[in-house]
Parts: structure tokens; sequence; C-alpha cells
């Protein structure tokens, strides 16, 4: 095995005065620096490394519980939004489309385009907007296969462009 000093040369010097510097210290005073290096690496090592990780796993606990109880209230609360109605089968899309969208306080316009529907809404708050399309699509044979929403300057409102097919 090589010597620290052929292996550090450029470190020697330093390494020299550190050695004669220890050695002018008296028995005690070498056990008073030892106890408070010991201290030292163990204040660095608790802060460093102990502290973070037992941040660390309390963060993580604390989200498990957090997540666990959404889950808990989610399932409690059953599905979102109102029971289905009933499939609406012998009525016109535009019947559906408009009396669908009454019950969620949104205000559709509906206009023929080709084969499908254009509908068109102009300021509704978002989540009665996606409920609307949920129920749409779950109580009629309509499918949304188009959708653009912009966001309105009122918090929680959207304007909406949807192509509708049957």
């Amino acid at each position: 095995m090589k010597d620290f000093a052929t292996l550090f040369p450029t470190f020697e010097p330093a390494r020299q005065k550190a050695i004669a510097a220890w050695q002018a210290r008296s028995r005690r005073e070498q056990w008073l620096l030892g106890g408070l290096a010991a201290i030292l690496v163990l204040w660095v090592l608790v802060t460093m490394v102990i502290l973070p990780i037992q941040r660390g796993r309390a963060q993580a606990l604390s989200d498990i519980r957090t997540y666990e109880s959404l889950t808990v209230r989610l399932r409690g609360a059953g599905p979102i939004g109102q029971a289905p109605a009933q499939p609406q089968a012998n009525a016109s899309p535009a019947a559906i489309l408009s009396t669908s969208a009454a019950r969620f306080g949104v205000v559709p316009v509906v206009n023929p385009d080709g084969d499908g529907f254009r509908v068109t809404i102009a300021d509704a708050p978002y989540e009665a907007v996606v409920r609307w399309i949920a129920d749409v699509e779950q109580t009629s044979r309509l499918r949304v296969i188009g959708l653009r929403l912009d966001r309105r300057p009122s918090s929680g409102f959207v304007s909406a462009e949807l192509t509708v097919r049957a």
C-alpha cells in the first residue's frame, strides 16, 4: 500500500503542520479537542442526515393519512352528480340537449351542422358544463366528438363549443 505522502504530495506540508500542532498539545487538550470533534461529527450527522429523514417520513405519513381520508370521504359521498335520468330515446337531439342542459342551469344554443349538431354555450359554470356533458352521454345516444372550452374572466366560468353526433 502506498504511503499518504506519495499519494497526495501537495497536502504533505499541511499534514505535517497538523501533526506537529497536535503533538504540541498536552494529553488533556488532545482529549478535549477529540471530544469536541466527536460532538461536532455527531451534530452534523443528526442535522444533515437523521432530521431530514425524519421530516420526510413524517411528511409521507401525513400525505398517506390525507389521501386515505380523502378516499374514504369520496367513497362515502357516492357518485358525483345527480342520479341519471331515464334515456330519452324518442326525443330529438336538440330537445335532449336542451332539457338536459336545463337541469344543470346551462343555456345551450343548438344548431344543425351536417350530420351532427354544433352546441354553443356563452357563459356557464365549468362544473355544470362538465356534468351536463356527462349526463347527455349517459342518458342518450348522443356523443360529444369535439369540445372547445374557453376560460371567462369570471372565476369558474367558461364558454364552450361542442360538436355532438348521434
